[in-house]
Formats: structure tokens, C-alpha cells, sequence
């Protein structure tokens, strides 16, 4: 393999530098490299500016130069080594790969939002893990090119891959919190999203700036304030007598379902005839594609009987969470718990003390089950076999006891272990 710079002399004052690439016959191309020079700055010799030459830039055009060089033989060598296509425009293209030089319809191939916006345009086209992007997913991916647009117009600058550093990462957050007034887990989302857009990045190819993977280049978040339903409150809710409201009724039960099974709302709120076998539920869960089995508890085998072998009426999610807000408030689930939720008539959560039925949402299911189990004295390992979480970490998330309930169990255990000595 050989390379050469040369430039062609000429009428013009400036003269462009050429880079010349072949091995043996399989390749021998040329283009212009994008710099120029006077002929009297040029060394033919040493294929470089002349260390008096009249231009200020001597050693940052050398010095990319020799790094274009190195590049060009690398390139090829996986290239051709890895039989790939060896086209007529190969050098050509992998100079304005090297360049980031792209034009107004391949921007995408350098710029951080036009690459983005191309991945949500195509993201309904997708996969991940072989199944096709969540529409959820989608509309999160469309929140966060949004979001970048406006920073950048903010900023009144066009990023580039290689200008996703951390200097990127701290302007972004400021921008977030100062401009668009977002807590630490919104924007903690927004960069995680980013941080897939660069992950995605490299696989196609694209250099990026490996910054993106610094443990600097962080999710904030706040701790979450997330409530759960101890056993008594279940209890209160079950056994509430909602006859004279066929909607709150039906609400209920299929709340019971999801804190009996602890499933997702995605999937507790399509659970049918055949995923009921014997005394077990068999579901195959929607966002992890898990195929769970959980004992049917006898709350939901009682719903069961009541309506005679069937399952509730679906409702939308919408409903479902503005509806069990109704129940446990007509249950009196209002002791003043701290948490967060939805200003009225805003989009910004507020944090303070509420009635508990206030900050009643549908992933309280799935918290009440996972804290029930524990405080009952099940292990981890086990639990997790139900709610299908994968690392101990994220389950641990999910346990909430109250601190009433931690002190009382400690207390139980220490007249335990009092009662040995006497």
C-alpha cells in the first residue's frame, strides 16, 4: 500500500493538496483533500508545508495530514480484509468521512440532530431485543429530539458527533433546569435517550465522541417518592361495597388484579380466559417479553366467582388511573403521605404532603406487591421470579416500606431476640 500527497501546479495562487492511494491493482485512486496551499509553502520531498512557510496553520494542516494518512491505510486494511465493497469513490469518501464533511441531504452522518430525527422518523421500522419499538418509546425518542432542537437554537449551534463531551453534557443540564425548568429525573431521561442516540451512532459506524461513556456524563435524578398499598388497604379496598357504581366497581376488581399479580398495567389490563391455568396466571409481559407464571390469589379468584368465570371490562389506562383515584378515596386512603404529582392544570409535578388516594397511580400495583411479599418475609430471589425483575438493584427499587413498618419489624425482632435471654 502506498500514499502520497502532491498538488498540481497551476494559474491559481492557492493550489489544493491531493492525497493519491494505491495497492498493487487493486485500487489507485486520488482526490483533493479539502487544504490548500502557495506553491512556495509546499515541500514536494517531505509531502508537507514547509516549516517556514508563510501560513499560521503549518502544523495543525501536518498534523492532520499524518492522521488522514493513518486513517486512510486502517480504513482500508478492514476494508479490504473484511470484504467490503472497494467502489470507485472509496477514497473520496472516506477523506470526507474523516472530515465530517457531508452535504445538506447526508447530515445526518455527522450532526447529532439531524441524526436523530432520521432515527424517530424510522424508529416505527426498528427493533429491539427482535421486536419493534414501543410506540411509548417513540413518542420518548420524539421528546428528546425536541428537546435538542430547542437547546440548540438556544445555543445557536449545530453539534457534531465528536461534540457530544462533556462540556455538552454540563450545558445541556443547565439549559434543561435554567431554560425549560425540568427536574433532575426529567432531564436524567433526556440524557439517557442521548446516550442511546451515541450508542446507535457508533454501531452505524460513525465516530462519536467517546465521552458519552465517562461516568461524568451522568442521568441526574431525584429519589422518587412512589407510595405503595399495605395489606390492610387492599383489604379495605376489596372488601368496599361499590355495587351502586358499575364503574367504580369494575375499577376495583381489576385493581386488585394488578396488586394481586403485580404485572404492569400493559399487561394485568389483558389478562384473559387463556392465560388462566389451573390455579396459575401464564403471561408473556408486553415491555420485557417475559413469560411470568404467578399463583392466583384468592382476592381475584373471588372477582372471578363473582362475575361468573369472567374478567373484568378493559378500560384505557387513562380511565383506569383517574378511576382508582376515586376508589381509595371512597375507601378513605387519605392519610397525608409525602410524595409528588401533576400540578393542576400544569405539566410540572409538585412535592409535599397529599391525601395518599392523590398519589394512587397504576404502578402502585406492582410496588404494593413487590413490598407485601418482602415485609412478609419472602426473599428477593423469589419475589423477583413473580414481578420478573432481573437484578436486585432494580427490585430493591420498588420496595417501599413505610418507616412505622421498618421500626416495627425490628422491634418484633429485638423482643425476638430478647426473649432467648430470659
Amino acid at each position: 500500500m502506498n500514499l502520497k500527497y502532491f498538488i498540481v501546479d497551476g494559474k491559481k495562487k492557492y493550489l489544493s493538496i491531493y492525497v493519491r492511494f494505491w495497492d498493487s491493482n487493486r485500487i489507485d485512486q486520488k482526490t483533493r483533500t479539502g487544504f490548500s496551499t502557495l506553491k512556495s509553502d509546499w515541500s514536494s520531498s517531505k509531502q508537507r508545508l514547509k516549516l517556514k512557510a508563510t501560513t499560521t496553520n503549518i502544523d495543525f494542516i501536518n498534523s492532520e495530514l499524518t492522521k488522514l494518512e493513518t486513517y486512510i491505510f486502517d480504513s482500508y486494511n478492514k476494508d479490504y480484509n473484511g470484504k467490503n465493497h472497494i467502489s470507485k469513490t472509496w477514497l473520496k469518501e472516506n477523506v470526507a468521512t474523516y472530515f465530517g464533511r457531508v452535504n445538506e441531504n447526508e447530515e445526518y452522518k455527522a450532526y447529532l440532530v439531524p441524526w436523530a430525527q432520521r432515527f424517530v422518523d424510522n424508529a416505527s421500522t426498528r427493533l429491539y431485543r427482535g421486536k419493534q419499538i414501543k410506540p411509548r418509546s417513540i413518542t420518548n425518542y420524539k421528546s428528546a429530539l425536541k428537546k435538542l432542537k430547542a437547546f440548540e437554537e438556544h445555543q445557536n449551534y449545530k453539534y457534531r458527533f465528536e461534540d457530544i463531551d462533556l462540556k455538552f453534557h454540563k450545558k445541556f443540564i443547565t439549559y434543561c433546569r435554567d431554560i425549560e425548568n425540568l427536574n433532575n429525573n426529567s432531564i436524567g431521561a433526556l440524557i439517557s435517550r442521548i446516550k442511546t442516540f451515541c450508542r446507535e451512532i457508533e454501531f452505524e459506524g460513525y465516530s462519536v465522541n467517546p465521552q458519552y461513556k465517562s461516568p461524568n456524563f451522568i442521568a441526574p435524578k431525584n429519589e422518587t417518592h412512589e407510595v405503595y398499598l399495605n395489606e390492610s388497604e387492599i383489604d379495605r379496598i376489596f372488601n368496599h361495597d361499590f355495587s351502586k357504581s358499575p364503574r367504580l366497581d369494575n375499577a376495583r376488581d381489576l385493581f386488585i388484579i394488578g396488586l394481586r399479580t403485580g404485572l404492569r398495567i400493559s399487561d394485568f389490563l389483558r389478562i384473559s380466559k387463556e392465560n388462566i391455568i389451573g390455579n396459575v396466571i401464564n403471561i408473556t409481559t408486553t415491555k420485557t417479553n417475559q413469560n411470568l407464571t404467578i399463583p392466583i390469589h384468592p382476592q381475584f379468584e373471588a372477582i372471578l366467582d363473582k362475575r361468573n368465570g369472567e374478567l373484568p371490562s378493559k378500560i384505557s389506562d387513562q380511565k383506569f388511573n383517574l378511576y382508582i383515584k376515586e376508589v381509595c378515596e371512597k375507601v378513605k386512603i387519605d392519610e397525608l403521605t409525602f410524595g409528588s404529582k401533576i400540578k393542576e392544570g400544569g405539566n410540572r409535578k409538585e412535592e409535599g404532603l397529599f391525601p395518599k388516594h392523590e398519589l394512587i397511580k397504576s404502578h402502585v400495583c406492582r410496588r404494593s406487591l413487590a413490598t407485601n411479599l418482602y415485609l412478609a418475609g419472602f426473599t428477593p430471589s423469589i419475589i423477583m421470579k413473580a414481578t420478573g425483575h432481573r437484578s436486585i438493584k432494580q427490585f430493591n427499587s420498588y420496595i417501599k416500606a413505610s418507616q412505622d413498618e421498618h421500626i416495627k419489624m425490628i422491634s418484633d425482632h429485638w423482643k425476638t431476640e430478647s426473649s432467648k435471654l430470659n
